[in-house]
């Protein structure tokens, strides 16, 4: 997709001709999901497939406000930074988390339809977090 809106509806355009019963997909940011259902709406499929993304950008998580996208894993690049530079000034890597097996940054999942289980934020807390 390039990561763009342009790279996001024709690779929906491609992945609907190999396979029109698709019904989830996950792209790699929110313009490409943006893209992505654009294509599903020009062929009326835009209720028929939930769209998951990544980024937590404002634009973003309006799109999860509006429904294009079922939701978006946000992430918080500020505390990214910061952790970065702390792990310069220390030499010290922070602590792996090992709930997740990784660095954990606080992403969190933002979406207007939560489901049991599966940790959340509203949209209206994303959009109090999000940046861009």
């Amino acid at each position: 997709t390039n990561g763009n809106p342009e790279g996001g509806r024709k690779a929906m355009e491609n992945l609907l001709q190999k396979d029109p019963s698709i019904n989830v997909i996950h792209t790699i940011n929110e313009p490409a999901a943006a893209g992505a259902y654009e294509a599903l709406k020009a062929v009326g499929k835009e209720k028929d497939v939930l769209i998951m993304s990544v980024d937590g950008g404002c634009p973003g998580v309006k799109n999860v406000q509006a429904g294009v996208i079922g939701g978006t894993s946000q992430q918080y690049p500020l505390k990214m930074a910061a952790m970065a530079l702390e792990a310069i000034h220390t030499g010290k890597l922070p602590e792996i988390d090992p709930a997740v097996g990784f660095f954990d940054t606080g992403a969190q999942l933002v979406t207007a339809k939560p489901v049991d289980g599966v940790p959340s934020i509203t949209v209206e807390e994303g959009l109090k977090l999000c940046w861009g």
